[in-house]
């Protein structure tokens, strides 16, 4: 019971934690300076540079499920309504969790052992000590260059997991790109691209607010470092899922 209502304990400070670091971060992000020449560049080096996987993520989610769907459909003689099956599970629910679950964690590693690296050096204690707001200058671009970023790279890999989706209706099942297409449109109401997005944008403040955080909270030591990426991956994970699950019951009401 002890160890129980320790980690309860925990977990509750942890989140306490993350919620005061984002009341500071937005009151100091409104005040001038913007800083949004370090947003931007925030966004170059959190979300371009993460094009890469985006582009292999967004084809392979649309052929994966397209395939998986088309083979169900199959069974029951509809394949051709392929493309309304895959694309509310892909725009509402797959791209933005899968690329928040992959692509959020390649950023909230990398802000954590970047902020982690700088308070093992002192660097955070140097810019505090140079008059500066270190929530500022550091935490506030990494949290709004990712909430924009992600719903950025969302977008794309919809786009992708669509054109991965007809190629694989149109070679394996016979169901022309055209059609795939066309149906697949039609299916997407206003409500369900909103989601999405509000989906990514929400997992994108998640993402750079534990990564700022878990790099503040480094120990002292190479070994501190690394068990603050750790814990990043974790923490990053199981808020995405929970807060993806959260979004859901209200985009999507029971009845």
């Amino acid at each position: 019971m002890e160890l129980v209502g320790r980690n309860i304990r925990a977990g509750v400070d942890w989140a306490g934690g993350i919620s005061l670091l984002l009341v500071r971060a937005l009151l100091r992000g409104v005040q001038r300076p913007w800083g949004v020449h370090d947003v931007f560049r925030q966004v170059v080096a959190l979300g371009v540079r993460s094009l890469p996987l985006s582009t292999l993520m967004g084809v392979f989610i649309g052929m994966a499920l397209t395939w998986q769907f088309g083979e169900a459909l199959a069974s029951f003689g509809a394949k051709n309504a392929v493309g309304k099956a895959a694309a509310l599970a892909l725009v509402r629910e797959l791209v933005p969790a899968l690329m928040a679950l992959t692509i959020g964690a390649k950023i909230s590693t990398g802000i954590t052992a970047e902020l982690g690296s700088m308070k093992v050096s002192e660097q955070i204690d140097a810019i505090a000590s140079l008059g500066a707001d270190p929530v500022k200058k550091l935490v506030w671009p990494r949290v709004a260059a990712s909430a924009v970023a992600l719903p950025l790279l969302n977008v794309y890999g919809n786009v992708l997991a669509l054109f991965g989706g007809a190629f694989i209706a149109d070679l394996v099942f016979d169901v022309p790109a055209e059609y795939f297409y066309e149906t697949y449109v039609q299916q997407l109401h206003p409500l369900d691209y909103v989601s999405g997005l509000v989906k990514s944008a929400t997992f994108g403040v998640l993402v750079g607010l534990i990564g700022c955080y878990q790099g503040f909270q480094t120990g002292f030591g190479t070994e501190a470092v690394g068990s603050s990426t750790t814990q990043t991956v974790v923490a990053t994970s199981i808020a995405i899922i929970v807060f993806d699950f959260v979004l859901t019951t209200v985009f999507l009401p029971a009845g």
